[in-house]
C-alpha cells in the first residue's frame, strides 16, 4: 500500500513540474510587465512634476516678458527639473501662452526591460498643465533698508534687482494693472518724505496738503545743501507706531550740523500703478546711515492708509483689495550715538531694544488694520533677537524669510511676488 502511495505522489509532482514549466514564462512575463508599467508611471509623475514646476517658475519670473521669452524660460526650467540623464526620453515639449495662462505639454518614452519580450519595446507617456496668473486688487508697500551696510558687496545692487524682479512678476508687459499699486519706503536713520512733505510732487505740481512744518520757508531741493532734502523727525510715542492723525505734522531735521546732516536722499514713493515710476524709484536707491526699521515700517503703514498724509490707499473696508507690507533689513536696529528720526541721541537716550519694541507695536497695529506683512532678514550678520522680532512681525511664520545670501534675497522676493500674483495650476 505504501509503495502505491509513493508512486502516486511521484506522478503528481511530475505533472505539477510540467505545468509550472509551462506557466513560468507567463508568470515572469506578467511580473515584468507590472515592473515596466510601474516604471512608466514613475516617468509620467516625473514628467508632470517637471512641467508643473517649469510653468509655475516661468509665470513667476517671466513677468512682462514676451511669448518667446516665456517659452525659453519654460524650456530652461523644464530641463533643469528633468535632465537628460533621467529615465525616460522627453520629446514634444509644447508651450502655448494665452493671456495670463501658460499651457505646457510634453511626452516621454520609456524603454521597457521585460515587456519587449512580448513585443512592446517602449511605453510613451504624456502630461500637460495650465498655469494661470489671476491678479486681484493689491497694494504693496516695499519697506527697504538703505543703510550704509548695504554698500557691502554691492548688496544695494542686489536689492534693486530683487525689487525689480518683484515688480516684473506682479506687473505684466512693463505695465501695472489698474488693480495694482506699489509704493516704496527707503529707510535708514529716518525716512525721507521728499517733496510730498511740502505738498508737492517731484515735478513741483500740487500733491496734497503739506504735512511737514516749514518755519524757515525751505524748498525741497537736493542739489542745494542749504535747502531741505526731505528728512524728518518722527512724532513721539505712541504716535510713532500709528498710521495717521488728521492734524499731525512732522518737523524737518534740525541737526546742529545742518538741516541735511546724515540725511539719505532716497525718498518715498506713494502708491502708484505707473510701472516706469516704480522702476525708476527702485533704481535711484542709495545706501547710507544707521538702521531704524521701526521708522521705515510705520511709514509703510502710512503709505497703505487711505488717510493723510498719503491718500492713495483703498478704504480699510474694501475687501477686494489686499494691503501688503514687505519689510526688509540687512542689520539689527541701531540707534547709534548720532542724529536720527528721534533727534539727538542725548535727548531721549533710546536704546536698540526700544526700537525693537516700537517695531513690534507698529507691526501689531498694522495687523489689526488687516495688513498682510512679509519680513526678510538679509545677510548672516543679523542676530537671533532681530530675527525673532521680524518673525513675529510677519503675519505668519511662512511669511518670514531669512536670506543669508544675495541669491536667497532674490528668491525671497520672487516667492513673495508669486504668492501675491495668485499663480496657480488650473489643470
Amino acid at each position: 500500500m505504501l509503495r502505491y502511495a509513493v508512486q502516486y505522489l511521484k506522478n503528481r509532482v511530475g505533472a505539477l513540474s510540467v505545468a509550472f514549466a509551462i506557466a513560468m514564462p507567463v508568470v515572469i512575463g506578467a511580473a515584468g510587465v507590472a515592473i515596466d508599467i510601474s516604471m512608466a508611471h514613475m516617468v509620467k509623475q516625473r514628467l508632470s512634476n517637471a512641467i508643473d514646476s517649469a510653468a509655475l517658475a516661468a509665470a513667476a519670473s517671466a513677468g512682462g516678458a514676451n511669448v518667446d521669452a516665456i517659452k525659453a524660460k519654460v524650456e530652461q526650467f523644464f530641463y533643469q527639473n528633468y535632465p537628460i540623464g533621467k529615465i525616460g526620453q522627453t520629446f514634444d515639449l509644447v508651450v502655448t501662452v494665452s493671456g495670463d495662462d501658460i499651457m505646457v505639454s510634453a511626452k516621454s518614452k520609456y524603454a521597457t526591460s521585460f515587456s519587449k519580450f512580448l513585443g512592446v519595446d517602449e511605453l510613451v507617456v504624456s502630461a500637460k498643465t495650465t498655469v494661470a496668473r489671476e491678479m486681484l486688487g493689491l497694494e504693496v508697500a516695499m519697506v527697504l533698508d538703505v543703510t550704509g551696510s548695504m554698500n557691502t558687496n554691492n548688496n544695494i545692487g542686489t536689492l534693486k534687482t530683487a525689487a525689480t524682479n518683484f515688480l516684473n512678476v506682479v506687473c505684466s508687459n512693463a505695465a501695472c494693472s489698474s488693480l495694482i499699486k506699489i509704493g516704496i519706503v527707503p529707510f535708514a536713520n529716518t525716512v525721507n518724505v521728499g517733496p510730498y512733505g511740502l505738498g508737492k510732487n517731484p515735478n513741483l505740481s500740487i500733491y496734497d496738503t503739506a504735512f511737514v512744518n516749514n518755519p524757515s520757508g525751505k524748498t525741497f531741493n537736493q542739489s542745494i545743501s542749504t535747502q531741505w532734502w526731505g528728512c524728518i523727525l518722527e512724532r513721539s510715542t505712541p504716535q510713532d507706531t500709528q498710521n495717521y492723525g488728521m492734524n499731525w505734522k512732522w518737523n524737518m531735521y534740525s541737526n546742529p550740523n545742518g538741516i541735511n546732516f546724515g540725511c539719505n536722499k532716497s525718498y518715498v514713493l506713494p502708491l502708484t500703478n505707473v510701472y516706469g515710476t516704480i522702476k525708476s524709484k527702485i533704481n535711484s536707491l542709495s545706501a547710507s546711515g544707521n538702521t531704524l526699521s521701526n521708522i521705515g515700517m510705520v511709514w509703510g503703514y502710512r503709505l497703505l492708509s487711505p488717510e493723510a498724509p498719503f491718500r492713495e490707499g483703498a478704504p480699510w473696508t474694501d475687501l477686494t483689495v489686499k494691503k501688503v507690507a514687505i519689510l526688509m533689513t540687512d542689520g539689527d536696529n541701531n540707534i547709534g550715538g548720532s542724529y536720527s528720526a528721534y533727534g539727538d541721541w542725548s535727548t531721549l537716550k533710546l536704546t536698540d531694544h526700544d526700537l525693537d519694541m516700537k517695531l513690534a507695536a507698529t507691526c501689531q497695529n498694522m495687523k489689526n488694520d488687516g495688513i498682510t506683512i512679509y519680513t526678510i532678514t538679509f545677510t548672516s550678520g543679523i542676530d537671533e533677537t532681530t530675527k525673532g522680532y521680524f518673525r513675529n512681525c510677519a503675519t505668519s511664520i511662512d511669511k518670514y524669510y531669512d536670506a543669508p545670501s544675495q541669491s536667497n534675497l532674490l528668491e525671497a522676493f520672487e516667492q513673495i511676488a508669486r504668492e501675491l500674483s495668485n499663480i496657480h495650476i488650473k489643470s
